[in-house]
């Protein structure tokens, strides 16, 4: 990598695509830090220069940008051109009202996400509601609980607002509908984008959260295929999710029935729903296995070559 002398972006002097026709594709090695308890630990796993160097040992040369603590964007930069990793889009999560933050305090911690992706030269950012443990829909998730019009409004214009600041630091945010949040089904995604509409706000769906919602993912990707800056690939056992929501579990112990898995592996048709993005897609696929089903570098592997393995579709194959 180099840096641009004029705008200070990091310029990748590699590809990111295995082969012609390939997608760039990325790790978000969350299975690293995953716990017994169907969660996560972003403690516990490898961290700084050891993260990086397990990200290329693992056949990825890119992932999700997120500054280490304590750390400069110069610092990082360095690590990074070292390890000969580029940075696909990161995220952050948007805290709301109820769970005792007021807007401007959340809009702020955007602010300042935002102004290190910008530093960093990492256009897009995926933008979510926070999950909070012991809510509705973690005690109850993937079926919309306890909605609310109001309440959706409501988060809708706040994602609206989060989302110019972030246009603001020239950086795009691509909402992240996630199961356990208030912007969860497929009817509550296609509302927000509609409502901010594709000047303001990009998408950045994830496969395996809103099949797990009940989503029409191929429909989704399809309709809003000219916002998709990015996607989380997710693979998922849809029988274990069924059972489990008839067995009323809650959302970790969905998880750690054997929800996730890494892709390939699950019942979902992700070739297909990575299809419908088009040929044209130049976005980030970002691997994501969020309770891996074998060690973790292994996973990772795993994940790695499903994704260098991947093609887009021909034009002819889209209607």
């Amino acid at each position: 990598m180099s840096v641009d002398a004029d705008n200070g972006t990091i310029m990748p002097q590699f590809s990111v695509r295995a082969h012609p026709g390939g997608y760039r594709y990325a790790l978000n090695p969350i299975q690293f830090y995953a716990t017994a308890d169907g969660w996560l630990d972003m403690g516990k796993g490898p961290q700084g220069e050891a993260l990086l160097r397990t990200v290329r040992e693992a056949g990825f040369r890119a992932l999700p940008a997120v500054v280490p603590g304590g750390w400069s964007l110069a610092r990082y930069r360095d690590a990074l051109d070292d390890a000969g990793v580029v940075l696909a889009p990161g995220y952050v999560s948007l805290s709301l009202p109820e769970a005792g933050e007021s807007p401007a305090r959340a809009l702020e911690t955007v602010r300042v996400a935002a102004d290190q992706h910008a530093g960093l030269g990492v256009p897009d950012m995926f933008l979510a509601a926070r999950m909070v443990k012991g809510a509705p829909r973690i005690v109850t998730p993937a079926v919309g609980a306890s909605p609310d019009e109001a309440r959706l409004s409501a988060l809708g214009d706040l994602m609206g607002e989060a989302a110019e600041v972030m246009q603001a630091m020239g950086v795009r945010a691509l909402l992240h509908p996630h199961v356990g949040t208030w912007i969860e089904t497929e009817a509550e995604t296609r509302r927000v984008l509609d409502d901010v509409g594709a000047r303001t706000l990009g998408f950045g769906p994830d496969t395996g959260h809103l099949s797990w919602a009940g989503a029409d993912v191929v429909g989704l990707l399809t309709d809003y295929r000219d916002r998709v800056g990015a996607v989380h690939v997710k693979d998922a056992r849809m029988d274990v999710a069924r059972t489990a929501r008839a067995a009323g579990l809650g959302y970790s112990q969905t998880v750690l029935s054997g929800l996730w898995t890494e892709p390939g592996l699950g019942t979902l048709d992700l070739a297909a729903m990575l299809a419908a993005l088009g040929p044209e897609f130049d976005g980030w696929l970002i691997a994501e296995v969020d309770y891996p089903t074998m060690d973790p570098i292994d996973s990772a592997r795993a994940s790695a070559e499903w994704l260098a393995a991947l093609r887009r579709p021909r034009s002819r194959a889209l209607t």
